[in-house]
């Protein structure tokens, strides 16, 4: 072996991890790089509406025709002025957006994960962000906003882990502003509230401030200081099927929901009884058991409650879950364990599928088949959840299970 050849071996064996993370980096600019020319019908017909009407009168008028929060919004205004394609403007934000969301995911996993495995487990979950399918189809190939609410979610898991309450508060805020189904996470935020006692009451109030706080600057474009509170309003009754190519329990009733709105409409508040009962239940035994949980098993206790309620709320989009889907993975990487990364497998492609059917009109198998695929992912989530649990009425929480 020649000398060069021995000190560029030695170096990739001394840097083994930071080879893997710039080889993942690489090839996830790639992936993403190649789906940047794809065009959907949200892209074409909805996010291009807001652009023209960006670019032809102002915030006012891209407030007039958006449904989306003004936090997202008033990146229109700077979208007109980048020298590319609508497509590709709007996508950039969202991929920038994703550094973001990489970021806060290191973050959490680094903070969680055992002391001797923190830079290896990082760099997994660095890796497995690189190639998510559902990462990659969500931003550079739709352009959506739900990596955007998702990173932020994210900084506030982190924070709150970390103690810092009134910081998890605010980016879980910014979330909630930047995106309505934010709220999904907000009962892992209560469960950890009342199991932990780490922080007053009054901080919550954070969240709904920085909601309305996020729509003030609409009244200085002609809109109400409201906005942010009346966009959310009209998001609730846009929709009316129970399910929008979401594998979830409406799904599962196939051809079932499709004949009569009255039956439609009793299905839909079943499905949100459920979704109730089944986070209520959950909180109601942590609170009374004075379960303590560990670090990671709140990881696990944020997807599930995600999951949950995407899984048995009506009117949800194959998009909504992304929180949840993310929280799993580290989880997973957290865990350590094969079975953990089995889960993000099954959990990962019915959603994928459910992408494909509406972006390239070719599902990998039915939505009713992914929601029976999603309905054992939330069963085996639950009894993960009850096996972390901690029951410890007196005292920290123990050490963590394997």
């Amino acid at each position: 072996m020649m000398k060069w050849e021995e000190r560029l071996v030695d170096n990739i064996r001394k840097n083994v991890l930071w080879w893997a993370v710039a080889a993942a980096a690489l090839l996830g600019a790639f992936i993403r790089y190649s789906f940047l020319p794809l065009m959907v019908a949200d892209m074409e017909f909805m996010l291009k509406s807001w652009y023209d009407a960006t670019l032809e009168g102002g915030l006012y008028a891209a407030g007039t025709v958006s449904t989306y929060s003004p936090l997202y919004m008033y990146i229109f205004p700077l979208l007109i002025k980048i020298p590319a394609p609508y497509d590709v403007a709007i996508k950039l934000v969202t991929l920038a957006m994703e550094i973001v969301l990489f970021a806060a995911v290191c973050l959490v996993v680094y903070w969680v994960a055992p002391t001797a495995k923190k830079k290896l487990y990082t760099t997994v979950a660095w890796i497995i962000l690189c190639v998510h399918p559902l990462l990659i189809l969500n931003g550079a190939g739709w352009g959506q906003a739900d990596i955007c609410f998702s990173a932020f979610s994210m900084l506030a898991v982190w924070q709150l882990l970390r103690g810092k309450s009134v910081w998890a508060m605010a980016h879980f805020g910014i979330a909630f502003a930047l995106k309505l189904q934010a709220i999904l996470l907000l009962p892992m935020f209560l469960v950890y509230y009342f199991c932990e006692k780490k922080f007053s009451l009054w901080q919550f109030l954070i969240i709904p401030a920085i909601w309305v706080a996020s729509g003030v600057p609409m009244a200085f474009v002609g809109h109400s200081p409201l906005y942010a509170v009346t966009s959310y309003v009209g998001q609730v009754g846009m929709y009316a099927v129970p399910t929008y190519n979401y594998p979830n329990f409406y799904a599962l009733l196939g051809d079932a929901l499709s004949k009569k709105r009255m039956i439609q409409g009793m299905i839909s508040r079943y499905g949100m009884m459920l979704s109730i009962v089944g986070l209520g239940g959950m909180a109601t035994w942590l609170i009374v058991q004075k379960t303590r949980l560990t670090e990671r098993a709140y990881l696990l206790l944020g997807s599930w409650c995600v999951l949950c309620c995407v899984f048995f709320m009506p009117q949800m989009h194959e998009r909504y879950g992304m929180a949840g889907e993310i929280l799993l993975v580290c989880w997973a990487i957290c865990l350590g364990k094969p079975r953990g990364f089995a889960y993000v497998l099954l959990g990962t492609l019915p959603v994928s599928s459910a992408y494909c059917a509406y972006m390239f009109q070719h599902p990998m198998f039915s939505l009713q088949l992914g929601s029976v695929m999603n309905l054992a992912l939330l069963g085996i989530l639950t009894w993960e959840v009850l096996r972390e649990a901690k029951i410890t009425p007196a005292g920290p929480a123990v050490a963590e299970m394997g």
